[in-house]
């Protein structure tokens, strides 16, 4: 009789451990899934701020196909489209040119303000991502 009421303790145990482990495990995959999502995000950016970049560089003008290369990844918007890769706004992309007119002259293409979604129990919510820039001369005509 005794040894029948140690296994079913033993069975609690090892069902309440399990469900202990199984929690920490999911949390931490999780948080794994977050990571991953801010850097193909992140990176992702990067590669279309500079991409963009390099438009600019040539067609310094052309302030609306740059921001698109950033939203769309082509210098026009596609029909009926209202926001671009991972719901990257307008609003989000600033291109500024400095020093207009010189040897100098710069081409600035910048995210900012992009809200990275988090989804891991603890750490869930909105987290502002740092800013992703690119600034590159102007090549002379």
């Amino acid at each position: 009789m005794a040894s029948a009421a140690r296994t079913s303790r033993r069975r609690g145990s090892s069902l309440v451990e399990s469900a202990l482990v199984t929690v920490a495990f999911l949390a931490v995959l999780m948080g794994i899934f977050d990571l991953a999502q801010i850097l193909i995000v992140r990176h992702t950016f990067v590669e279309r701020v500079r991409a963009a970049a390099r438009y600019g560089a040539v067609r310094p003008n052309d302030t609306t196909g740059i921001r698109n290369i950033v939203l769309y990844g082509q210098s026009t918007a596609p029909g009926g489209s209202s926001s671009g890769i991972f719901g990257l706004t307008s609003a989000m992309v600033t291109v500024n040119r400095s020093n207009g007119g010189t040897t100098v002259e710069q081409i600035t293409v910048s995210i900012v303000n992009y809200p990275y979604r988090l989804y891991s129990p603890w750490i869930g919510g909105v987290l502002a991502a740092a800013p992703v820039t690119a600034t590159i001369p102007v090549e002379a005509p």
